[in-house]
C-alpha cells in the first residue's frame, strides 16, 4: 500500500475520532439488541451486510465498483474475516455478559497486539518503551480480571475476558493483513465494501448454530439493527481511507475513542456502574498505548 499524494495534517486525527465515535457506539446497539432476541450471528451478519450495501451504493454512485479480480476477492474474504466476521462476533458473544462498557475495553488493545505482532515477525526492532508498553496493556486487563477488583459483574466468570481479548488479537493481524496485502491501484472505498460484504458472506453458516433469532422480531429490534448499520456504514466510509493515510498502527489507535465512548454510552443507557479500580485499570490500558507509540 503506498500514499503518494500529500494529506492534510487534520486528516488522520479526524478520521480517528469519527471513526471511534461511530463504532462505539456498537457494543451498546449489540447488548440492547441481544435483549431483543435477535442472536449475536444474526445482529453481526445484518449489520455487515447492510453496512456493506450501503457503502457499494456509494461505490456505484461514484463510478467506482469494487473490482472482482481473484486477488481482490481474496481481500475481501481475508479482511473481512480478520476486521469484521471473527472480531464482531467474539465481541457481541460477551457484550451480554460482560456489559457493554467492559467488552468495548477491549478495543484499548490492538496497537499493543499490532506491534507484538510487529516484534514478533521482525517488523520492528524492539524498544524497552514499546515492550514495557505491551506489558502495562496486559497488566491493565488483568486489573479488569481480578475477583478483589469487583469489575466484573456478579457471577461471571473471568474466562469471558479470554474472547474479548481474543477479538482485538484478530484485529491486529488483520491491521497488518490489509496494508501488507492492498491490491495497487485500488482505492479505500470499494475495498471497504468489499470487505463488509466478504464479512457477512463468512458468518452466513453461522445462522444455523444461532440460540436466538434470525431476524428483529419487533419495531424495537429493527431500528436497532438499522441503527447499526448506519453508525457502521458512516465509520467504514472513513475506516480505509484512515488506514491508507497514516498505516495500521496508527488505524489501531482508535480504541482511545472507542473504549471511553463504550464505557460512557454504558453508564448513560444501561446503567452499568465501574468502580475506581476499572477506570485506574483502562488508565494503565492507556498509559501502555501512549508508551508503545510514544515517538508517534
Amino acid at each position: 500500500m503506498t500514499n503518494s499524494s500529500p494529506t492534510p495534517g487534520w486528516l488522520a486525527p479526524s478520521l480517528l475520532t469519527g471513526f471511534g465515535l461511530l463504532l462505539g457506539t456498537v457494543p451498546l446497539l449489540a447488548k440492547l439488541s441481544a435483549q431483543t432476541g435477535l442472536s449475536e450471528p444474526a445482529f453481526a451478519l445484518w449489520q455487515a451486510l447492510g453496512a456493506g450495501l450501503a457503502v457499494l451504493a456509494v461505490c456505484v454512485a461514484k463510478r467506482t465498483p469494487p473490482p472482482l479480480s481473484i486477488r481482490h476477492l481474496r481481500y475481501y474474504l481475508l479482511s473481512g474475516l480478520t476486521g469484521i466476521a471473527l472480531p464482531n462476533l467474539l465481541l457481541y458473544w460477551v457484550v451480554p455478559r460482560l456489559g457493554a462498557g467492559l467488552a468495548s475495553v477491549s478495543y484499548a488493545f490492538p496497537p499493543l497486539f499490532t506491534l507484538a505482532l510487529a516484534l514478533l515477525w521482525r517488523m520492528e526492532r524492539p524498544r524497552l518503551h514499546r515492550v514495557g508498553g505491551i506489558l502495562l496493556g496486559l497488566a491493565g486487563a488483568l486489573m479488569i480480571a481480578l475477583p478483589q477488583g469487583g469489575s466484573l459483574p456478579a457471577a461471571v466468570s473471568p474466562w469471558w475476558l479470554l474472547p474479548a481479548l481474543a477479538a482485538p488479537l484478530v484485529l491486529a493481524i488483520g491491521n497488518i493483513y490489509r496494508s501488507h496485502d492492498w491490491p495497487p491501484d485500488t482505492a479505500p472505498l470499494p475495498l471497504a465494501a468489499g470487505m463488509l460484504l466478504g464479512g457477512a458472506v463468512e458468518l452466513i453458516p453461522l445462522l444455523g448454530t444461532a440460540s436466538g433469532g434470525i431476524l428483529p422480531i419487533d419495531e424495537a429490534s429493527a431500528l436497532l439493527l438499522l441503527a447499526a448499520i448506519a453508525v457502521t456504514a458512516g465509520g467504514y466510509l472513513m475506516f480505509l481511507e484512515l488506514q491508507r493515510v497514516a498505516g495500521p498502527v496508527y488505524l489501531s489507535q482508535v480504541g482511545t475513542v472507542m473504549t471511553p465512548t463504550g464505557l460512557a454510552l454504558g453508564t448513560l443507557f444501561l446503567g452499568e456502574h465501574y468502580g475506581a479500580w476499572v477506570w485506574v485499570a483502562v488508565a494503565v490500558i492507556f498509559v501502555g498505548v501512549a508508551l508503545t507509540n510514544w515517538r508517534r
